[in-house]
């Protein structure tokens, strides 16, 4: 458990479950039907991510709202879909004057021209619902997330973390756990006890507090730094949940790979963050009249360069900050990136040599555009080793931005070996899932 208490100030009464789901037809109903068994909820919501089998059709069947995706977008966009759809039910029924709506006769008319009856509504529409979000393989096991629900209606939790038993059949990665772990205890001071469950109920100004969500498989990561930085109440509690396990095949292996990626690409947006109140007012006790930075709202991603250096000489700190940030971001434009630099990520840089960065970033084995914070971390990688690791790489074609990202964080694991009965070439993919694997045996050894 952590903070002092729930900072949220209007407290919500029910729950809206949110079930983001990809091929899950064959389990998809069980886990509707037991999530609306749990006291609170009054609202289901899957968000068919991309699938290609009846998960839409079985979801609507059992009486879910459903909402689908064309194409496979991610856990974070799916978790994101389904929030904004509660958004827009709650408006609506608002609008409609809710489920509480009832209509008073009164002798007099209270407005001019009204004769009729007029309009009570219920004061707990005005709240919104907290949101549960469950797997959707969970099945008849997801009534057991009512203790997290209890956590947030009465308790007063920000957000509730289920941790799992151990589950059937759960091949350890305990690369991952461990990376987003250390990742989120030196961000906040917090190590939880199982940092990438995804099954949490989260009041709606804590989740709106945490927006935009970090992509893909980090959003857990970035969702429990944010609550904590910005002062929400986040508590780990027991729930005997149980759901289908990732294996040892190349499937999960592949599947561990992207939880690491999007790890390490949530962590790196999260590496500045304000520092502890009370050593700002030591720092000033002891030098009162040296001008110091001001504190940065906790969990932002986008501070403004100006802002921080507001306390020394306002407006010619203002203008220089913008100046050099924005000279700095035209320089850094011209590296193989697929979008801007934040300011964060620009300081986070400092003065690298971008024409040297630029070179080794091309001469890598690599087809497509880097995401900037995966530039900033490749920056402090040896770009001549990992170029070597790729070319010696027995793989067809190119790697993807993202497989060297992984392969560069394990540089240290050495080669991995290729298994008997596996024909090469391979594909980066499959490579990348043997680095991966590597890295866990020697992490294990």
């Amino acid at each position: 458990m952590t903070g002092a208490g729930p900072l949220t100030a209007h407290r919500p009464e029910r729950v809206a479950v949110v079930i983001p789901g990809k091929n899950e037809a064959e389990r998809i109903q069980a886990t509707i039907v037991a999530a609306r068994e749990i006291p609170g909820v009054d609202m289901v919501v899957v968000v068919d991510d991309g699938s290609t089998d009846a998960t839409s059709a079985v979801a609507m069947g059992t009486g879910a709202l459903v909402v689908r995706h064309k194409t496979n977008r991610g856990k974070a966009a799916a978790m994101a879909t389904g929030a904004q759809m509660v958004a827009i039910r709650e408006d609506a029924q608002r609008a409609d004057g809710g489920e509480g709506f009832t209509e008073e006769l009164h002798a007099e008319p209270r407005v001019p021209g009204h004769t009729g009856p007029l309009p009570v509504i219920d004061d707990r529409e005005a709240v919104p619902r907290a949101l549960l979000f469950l797997d959707a393989d969970m099945g008849a096991s997801a009534t057991a997330a009512h203790p997290l629900v209890e956590a947030v209606l009465e308790e007063g939790v920000d957000m509730a973390i289920a941790t799992l038993p151990p589950q059937d059949g759960a091949a350890g990665m305990g690369i991952v756990v461990r990376t987003a772990r250390r990742g989120i205890e030196k961000a906040t001071g917090f190590a939880p006890t199982q940092p990438l469950s995804g099954t949490r109920c989260i009041t709606r100004e804590t989740w709106e507090a945490c927006l935009p969500l970090a992509p893909g498989w980090g959003v857990e990561t970035s969702l429990t730094i944010d609550a904590l930085t910005a002062g929400f109440w986040v508590k780990e509690i027991p729930a005997d949940l149980h759901h289908r396990a990732t294996g040892k095949d190349l499937r999960g292996q592949l599947h561990r790979a992207a939880q690491l990626r999007d790890v390490m690409r949530a962590l790196a947006r999260k590496r500045h963050l304000s520092p502890d109140l009370g050593e700002e007012e030591a720092e000033v006790e002891e030098e009162p009249q040296t001008p110091s930075a001001e504190t940065l709202p906790a969990g932002s991603d986008d501070h403004d360069e100006a802002k921080v250096w507001a306390g020394v000489a306002p407006e010619v700190a203002e203008e220089q900050a913008e100046a050099t940030a924005e000279a700095r971001r035209l320089t850094l434009a011209d590296l193989p990136v697929d979008g801007e630099f934040s300011d964060d990520e620009t300081r986070e840089l400092g003065d690298v040599d971008v024409d040297a960065l630029d070179a080794r970033l091309r001469a890598l084995k690599v087809e497509g555009l880097f995401a900037p914070d995966d530039v900033v971390y490749l920056a402090g990688v040896d770009l001549g080793a990992l170029a070597a690791r790729l070319d010696e790489a027995p793989v067809e074609g190119a790697f993807a931005p993202e497989h060297a990202v992984i392969i560069a964080s394990h540089l240290d694991a050495g080669t991995p070996s290729i298994p008997e009965g596996v024909t090469t070439p391979l594909s980066a993919d499959e490579y990348t899932s043997l680095v991966i694997h590597a890295a866990v045996d020697a992490e294990n050894a």
